[in-house]
């Protein structure tokens, strides 16, 4: 929206005084008032059935999203503890395939 200045204002105000007349000028501005405002509402609707589109656009995303992190979670600590066992199964045989020194 532009900005308009109190000097724009008084400008407005002065051609619209002397393009309606002082008895019509006030209807005028009640009439303008009106429509801002019904515009206003109309725009506060809009934005509100926009965001509970988005809403119900956006919800089974991010359940799915939800639900793939919890599968990586699970999966990263099975992989985590499968690491764990093999390390240990392998560390017994590690220990004695080490060839031992022999001291001359």
């Amino acid at each position: 929206m532009p900005d308009i200045g109190m000097i724009e204002l008084i400008l407005i105000g002065i051609v619209g005084f002397l393009v309606l007349g002082p008895e019509r000028l006030p209807s005028f501005l009640a009439q303008i008032a009106k429509v801002v405002r019904e515009g206003r509402l109309w725009m506060n609707s809009l934005k509100m059935q926009l965001e509970q589109e988005k809403q119900h656009l956006t919800q089974p995303v991010q359940q799915i999203k939800e639900e793939v992190e919890t599968h990586v979670q699970a999966a990263t600590s099975d992989i985590s503890q499968v690491k764990e066992e093999v390390e240990a199964a392998t560390q017994p045989i590690t220990d004695d395939s080490k060839p031992e020194k022999k001291d001359t």
